[in-house]
């Protein structure tokens, strides 16, 4: 009995564990989305490693994307944001072959990362 308690509770964390990296996936893919979407046609302005400048001609307002906490949060100058992604451990952001590169590590050690073809402003 010990041993089907003992199986039945590894198969359970393995089965969250994958669902875990599977949401996180998605969540980063989605946040991938909001960089490269129509509604905003995000420009770069400057890109270090903690912290990427913005602009939208669609809003025409300026926007700083940033590591808050566990967060990737978007801000505009009015210092509302949008939390576009969480659970994350770390980012890094560099300009690599015309494209914004994001990498991104989640808290449970995953990593994910992309390319982004956004314009230079």
């Amino acid at each position: 009995m010990i041993c089907i308690c003992a199986v039945w509770t590894v198969v359970v964390m393995i089965k969250y564990v994958g669902q875990t990296r599977n949401r996180h996936q998605v969540d980063f893919y989605s946040y991938v989305q909001i960089l490269e979407s129509e509604r905003f046609k995000f420009e770069l302005q400057n890109v270090r490693s903690k912290d990427v400048r913005m602009y939208s001609p669609v809003t025409k307002k300026k926007y700083q994307m940033q590591l808050y906490d566990d967060m990737i949060r978007i801000t505009g100058v009015k210092m509302g944001h949008i939390r576009a992604l969480t659970a994350v451990k770390d980012v890094k952001w560099s300009r690599d072959r015309g494209c914004l590169k994001t990498v991104v590590t989640f808290s449970n050690d995953q990593t994910c990362y992309a390319y982004s073809k956004i314009s230079k402003k």
